[in-house]
């Protein structure tokens, strides 16, 4: 590996499970994509996404996710400063049970102080696992 993506995240993840958007956010350079197979969202600055990820904790909170853990599966240099890291996650209730895992693709830019921020992020929802549980939260 090239720099140390799978630090960075498992920071990500750590800041995923404080559901702080604002924290959330700092690991994300806007304009910043995430996308799946059927929508494309772009949050062309820090208010936009930051709003994206506390509309998506409230989600995740509502249907009992308390844990995210991440496991890298693979990381490729695209150039001097991107980077693609395919990983799994996999979404804990309040009792550390497994509830469902889901793959994300992520490319990454490398700043001029050497951090990793997320450009991209590609969401492979495999099980459909996790467009269910959105999709029943929003006729609660």
């Amino acid at each position: 590996m090239p720099i140390d993506s799978e630090n960075f995240l498992d920071l990500y993840a750590k800041a995923l499970n404080t559901f702080d958007p604002k924290k959330i956010a700092s690991y994300c350079l806007p304009p910043t994509i995430i996308m799946n197979d059927n929508i494309k969202k772009v949050m062309a600055n820090e208010i936009e996404l930051e709003q994206a990820i506390s509309h998506m904790m409230t989600k995740f909170s509502q249907a009992g996710i308390k844990t995210f853990e991440s496991k890298l599966q693979q990381t490729m240099r695209l150039s001097d400063t991107l980077f693609f890291s395919k990983m799994r996650w996999q979404f804990y209730d309040a009792k550390q049970q497994l509830c469902f895992g889901c793959a994300t693709s992520y490319t990454l830019q490398k700043m001029p102080d050497k951090q990793l921020k997320i450009i991209v992020a590609v969401i492979d929802d495999d099980e459909h696992k996790l467009a269910d549980i959105f999709k029943r939260i929003e006729y609660l």
